[in-house]
């Protein structure tokens, strides 16, 4: 194998080249009861009350007036304050790590697959599944999440083995001057695909619904997943992501190392494994067909949200007499989003507000949803209330159900039988290559 040709296609191929098996985060609905709201209507600021007044101040007042005279009940997620952090090493009542760090998980060859290389990756899904949930719901959910942590580490641990197979096997193409110079050279090469694919999926993170978010995922899982957690945390830099993955024990150091080495041993693929395929049309028909469910465009909106949390006023009426402040503010001709940023104390606070694509079931309560789907786009909601505080939403898009077209999904569907294919090639060489490289997985060594 030449050197020459590995840092080419490293910088080509990037992280595009092979799909892994992927791992959901899933919605979880509120097991409690919406609070009761406010029973009697307060007198309210008046409309011309700039957003940084006190709202407490002597003046003439009027009502805040939404778009019904209804109030609703609703949650809308991650309803945290805009001053904590939103970064957590572990989940709410989680119990601590069944593993040291250094504890050996598994073997390969020369190369060991420590704790601290499986864990990270586990608590940062783990996270994505139940960071809206509270200790008490955490607690009640205690055996189902443990078997859910169980079922990551053996799956994750699984990838990782297959891994650092091709890449043992990758080193081992190559002659011992030719490894040399590879190593010398690869921090750099991987320095630069590393950071370009992180910049290139965050903007597409960013804007993605679920379909894309299946899709980037499907294309490289650890990138797309490093986004995810920039856009959960909103933060923009590298320097922020890796503040935020140390919280969860790892580094984007060793994101990147981890990337490297996945991206290395996918070159040990393109000498010995087929990895193009020629797809019919009928093929192509078929597999739309078969798989139609996935091309439902699904019904949702995305929205700008002003929050005021309880926690963060002396009386339930000072937070009331805010949020109202708030919307009086936008009615009067203030932009949304500015009075967000300034005032909003919702976990959104910082871009606007914004929630992009909101989909049916993504919201943890039903009441939302009947606002937020039910409301006209530009159409100001009425003042929602909550456990944790009250809330205003305008709806920007209202996406309609429907389906794609196959000639618009039809290069789509021909990668996705590529990377089925691919998978299946793979895997049949891992299984050869495990013939001559020793691989100790401490799972299968327990049942034996």
């Amino acid at each position: 194998m030449k050197l020459q040709t590995v840092f080419f296609s490293i910088v080509l191929i990037g992280v595009g080249a092979v799909s892994t098996p992927l791992i959901h985060a899933q919605s979880f609905r509120n097991p409690f009861p919406p609070s009761t709201p406010v029973a009697d209507p307060m007198v309210l600021p008046a409309v011309n009350t700039p957003v940084n007044q006190n709202v407490n101040s002597p003046q003439q007042t009027n009502r805040f007036v939404p778009a019904s005279q209804q109030q609703r009940i609703a949650a809308l997620p991650n309803a945290v304050s805009r001053s904590t952090p939103t970064r957590k090493s572990r989940l709410p009542g989680a119990r601590d790590s069944i593993y040291e760090p250094t504890a050996v998980l598994a073997k390969v060859g020369p190369e060991y697959i420590l704790a601290g290389d499986i864990m990270p990756q586990v608590d940062i899904v783990l996270w994505m599944m139940f960071k809206d949930r509270s200790p008490a719901e955490m607690e009640k959910y205690r055996r189902q999440i443990d078997m859910e942590k169980q079922m990551l580490i053996r799956s994750l641990l699984g990838q990782a083995i297959d891994s650092k197979i091709l890449y043992v096997a990758f080193k081992r193409s190559m002659k011992p001057e030719e490894l040399a110079q590879f190593e010398e050279r690869a921090s750099e090469v991987i320095d630069s695909a590393f950071e370009s694919s992180i910049d290139e999926t965050l903007a597409k993170v960013k804007m993605a619904d679920k379909a894309e978010m299946k899709r980037l995922r499907a294309k490289d899982m650890q990138i797309t997943q490093l986004c995810t957690l920039m856009v959960e945390n909103q933060v923009e830099t590298h320097r922020e992501l890796d503040g935020i993955l140390r919280t969860f024990g790892t580094s984007l150091e060793q994101a990147k190392q981890t990337f490297a080495e996945t991206n290395f041993g996918r070159q040990a693929l393109t000498v010995d494994v087929k990895l193009s395929f020629e797809v019919t049309h009928q093929e192509l028909l078929d597999y739309y067909f078969e798989n139609v469910d996935d091309y439902k465009i699904t019904e949702a909106i995305s929205f700008e949200q002003l929050t005021v949390q309880f926690k963060n006023h002396e009386t339930k009426q000072k937070a009331y007499q805010k949020i109202c402040a708030l919307g009086n503010s936008v009615l009067q001709g203030a932009r949304f989003d500015q009075v967000a940023i300034a005032q909003s104390e919702g976990p959104k606070a910082k871009s606007g507000g914004k929630y992009e694509l909101i989909e049916r079931g993504d919201l943890v309560s039903e009441k939302i949803e009947e606002v937020a789907f039910d409301l006209p786009v530009n159409r100001m909601s009425p003042v929602i209330e909550d456990g944790n505080g009250f809330y205003i939403v305008r709806v920007q898009k209202h996406r309609e159900e429907n389906r794609e077209k196959f000639t618009e999904v039809q290069s789509e569907i021909e990668q996705a039988i590529q990377n089925e294919r691919r998978n299946e090639a793979i895997q049949k060489y891992i299984t050869k290559v495990k013939t001559h490289i020793p691989v100790w997985n401490s799972f299968e060594a327990e049942r034996q």
